[in-house]
C-alpha cells in the first residue's frame, strides 16, 4: 500500500468572533513578545488595530509586506523581529503576509543572513522555528494550514517556493468576520484559488484518505458558497469559504498540478495568483478528468454535477458567473515569449505531483487557448 504524505496541521480556532480568543491562545503557546506582520491595506481597514486590541502582548509591528511576497520584505520583517527581540509572530493577512511570516519564523533561528538563502536549504529549518499564529483575512490562500511559502527574489520576478512541515503555523485563527471588508473581486479570486487547491490536491499522488476527504468537502463548499460570498449579506457563505481555504491548504500537503504550473509561471507581471489559476483551471482539469476518470467522478459529485458533465465546462461556468477574466490578455497579462513561458510550465515541479503531466503539445494548446 502506498502511504500518503505526512500531515502536520496547526491548532485550529475557527468561527465568527474568534479573534477574541487570541490573547488566551498566545498565553497557551507561551508567546510573550510577538511581532505582528501585516500590510498597509489591513491597517487602513482597521483590522490591525483590532488585532492589537485583542493581543496587548504585541510589542512590534511590520506592516510593509508587498502585494506579492519578496525576499526584501522578508528580510525587513526579520530585522523588525530581531530589533524587538520577539519570540513569536502573528501574521494577519492573505498569502503574501502569511508566507512572509513563515519565512521570517524559519530565518531567525537558522543563522542564515537572508531569506533568499532558505531556497534549497530547507534542511536548515529545524524545530527552533518561531511560533507562528496565522490569522487569514482572505478566503483562498490556505497558507494558514499548508507547509509551503513562496517569495520573489525581485518584485515581478520568478516565484520560488520553500517547503517544510516546520513551516506549518502553530495556530490558525480563522475568523470570517475579518473577511467582511474584502472586495468581491478578491473574494472571487481567492475562492477559486481555494477550489484549485482542493481539486489539484485531491487529484495529486499519492492518495491520502484524510486529505482527500477534506479536499472533496472544500470543493463542495466553494461550489455551494462562492456566489453568495461576494454579497454584503454573505457572512455564512464567507465562513464556508474560509473552511474551504483551510481544506485547500491541507490539500497542498499532497502537492498541486498543471493549473499551478501555469499560474506560477505567469507570476512575473503582478497578475493576481487566484486570477491566473482561474484562467488555467478549467482547461487543465478537463485534461486530468480524461486520464483519472474515477477521481473526476468524485469531483463531479462534490460539485453536484451529473455524471456525464464536462468538468472543465462546469468550472468555467462558475468562473464566468463571477465575472472573472477567462484569458490572460483579458486579465492584463502580456505573453511576451510563448516558447519561454511554455518551457517554464513544462519544467514546473507541480507536474511531479500530478497524476498526469501534460505533454509539451498539450500545454502549448492550453496556452494558445488562454493567451487571448
Amino acid at each position: 500500500m502506498t502511504m500518503g504524505p505526512a500531515l502536520t496541521l496547526p491548532r485550529l480556532v475557527f468561527g465568527p468572533g474568534k479573534l477574541a480568543a487570541l490573547r488566551d491562545e498566545l498565553a497557551w503557546l507561551g508567546c510573550r513578545r510577538p511581532l505582528l506582520i501585516s500590510d498597509r491595506g489591513l491597517e487602513k481597514a482597521g483590522l490591525v488595530a483590532q488585532v492589537m486590541e485583542a493581543a496587548p502582548a504585541i510589542i512590534a509591528t511590520f506592516l510593509d509586506v508587498p502585494e506579492n511576497p519578496t525576499a526584501e520584505g522578508c528580510d525587513l520583517a526579520a530585522q523588525a523581529c530581531l530589533d524587538g527581540v520577539c519570540d513569536s509572530i502573528i501574521a494577519l493577512g492573505g498569502g503574501s503576509v502569511i508566507d512572509t511570516a513563515k519565512l521570517v519564523a524559519a530565518l531567525i533561528p537558522s543563522g542564515l543572513p537572508q531569506a533568499a538563502d532558505l531556497i534549497g536549504h530547507t534542511d536548515l529549518i529545524d524545530d527552533n522555528v518561531l511560533p507562528l499564529i496565522a490569522i487569514p483575512t482572505t478566503l483562498g490562500t490556505g497558507s494558514e494550514s499548508s507547509p509551503v511559502s513562496a517569495m520573489h527574489l525581485v518584485p515581478g520576478g520568478p516565484t520560488y517556493g520553500v517547503r517544510s512541515a516546520r513551516l506549518v503555523p502553530r495556530l490558525a485563527l480563522c475568523d470570517p468576520d475579518l473577511a467582511r471588508s474584502l472586495p468581491p473581486r478578491l473574494i472571487a479570486a481567492t475562492g477559486i484559488d481555494a477550489l484549485s487547491h482542493c481539486i489539484e490536491g485531491y487529484f495529486a499522488n499519492p492518495g491520502n484518505p484524510i486529505i482527500d476527504a477534506l479536499a472533496l468537502d472544500g470543493i463542495a463548499r466553494v461550489t455551494d458558497a462562492i456566489h453568495d460570498a461576494v454579497k454584503p449579506e454573505g457572512d455564512a457563505a464567507r465562513m464556508s469559504l474560509m473552511a474551504a481555504a483551510y481544506a485547500g491548504g491541507v490539500a497542498i500537503h499532497k502537492g498541486l498540478g498543471p493549473a499551478h504550473a501555469i499560474a506560477v509561471s505567469c507570476a512575473d507581471q503582478h497578475l493576481h495568483h487566484g486570477t491566473a489559476v482561474a484562467i488555467a483551471l478549467p482547461h487543465t482539469t478537463r485534461l486530468l478528468s480524461t486520464h483519472v476518470p474515477a477521481k473526476a467522478a468524485k469531483v463531479r459529485r462534490a460539485m453536484g454535477l451529473l455524471p456525464d458533465t464536462d468538468l472543465g465546462g462546469a468550472i468555467s461556468a462558475v468562473i464566468e458567473a463571477l465575472g472573472m477574466p477567462e484569458t490572460l490578455s483579458a486579465a492584463g497579462y502580456v505573453v511576451r515569449d510563448k516558447d519561454a513561458l511554455l518551457a517554464d510550465v513544462v519544467a514546473s515541479h507541480f507536474n511531479r505531483s500530478s497524476p498526469y503531466a501534460p505533454t509539451i503539445d498539450e500545454y502549448r494548446a492550453i496556452l494558445d487557448r488562454i493567451s487571448g
